[in-house]
């Protein structure tokens, strides 16, 4: 009896199926095709599955949306340290359209994901500061937390630096540096940086005469 069941064991093992390969077929063949090897790796203690899950049910991707579903997935994989699962357990914290609505458990929760180098959250942060959303204005934290997202590729953080450059908050105005850090987004069709270069006219500022000044003057590319 042992035995059979160690065969059956192994059988499964050698049958399972990676992340990368559910992944696949979610993308050839559609949600329903993968859902149920996702839970079954889910059930392994794959955060990557479980984040994946939460995704599903939170966007109703082929299925009826449940967001206490989504949020158990998004919570599981968290736990595990699935950064991008945290992000999106604060997305939710955000949403006064559900009984998880709570700004100060948000704020904690992007921190949390912040301080693990999350650059999504580190953007997240810097909103906060730049906007004066659930805790008070505080410039130069924005600041600090929009270059933290920007030298890890979050461009979006690159229109916020841009605007604080051209509006002077928290900082010296400099239309050259704003220019810098504007121009990459703008060309891209960045809605958001495309505001801020046609408010502040920043194509007359092609050259931050100050580049020197400062340990970030451009975006990382």
């Amino acid at each position: 009896m042992k035995i059979a069941l160690l065969v059956i064991f192994l059988l499964n093992a050698l049958n399972a199926m990676t992340f990368e390969e559910v992944y696949t077929i979610k993308s050839i063949e559609g949600t329903m095709k993968a859902i149920g090897e996702y839970k079954k790796l889910a059930k392994q203690n794959d955060p990557k599955a479980m984040h994946e899950l939460g995704l599903i049910y939170l966007k109703g991707d082929g299925i009826a949306k449940n967001l206490n579903q989504a949020y158990e997935y998004f919570q599981k994989a968290s736990d595990l340290q699935n950064l991008e699962s945290t992000y999106m357990l604060g997305k939710i914290y955000l949403s006064n359209q559900t009984k998880y609505y709570n700004p100060k458990k948000a704020y904690n929760t992007f921190i949390d994901a912040s301080s693990k180098n999350h650059a999504k959250s580190q953007l997240m942060i810097g909103r906060f500061f730049l906007m004066g959303e659930i805790v008070d204005k505080d410039y130069e934290k924005a600041l600090y937390y929009f270059k933290l997202a920007s030298k890890q590729k979050e461009y979006d953080a690159n229109c916020y630096i841009a605007y604080m450059y051209a509006s002077g908050l928290g900082v010296f105005p400099n239309f050259g540096r704003a220019h810098n850090f504007a121009k990459a987004e703008y060309k891209n069709g960045n809605k958001l940086c495309i505001k801020i270069w046609n408010d502040y006219n920043l194509s007359k500022y092609p050259k931050d005469e100050g580049w020197k000044i400062g340990d970030y003057n451009e975006p990382i590319k």
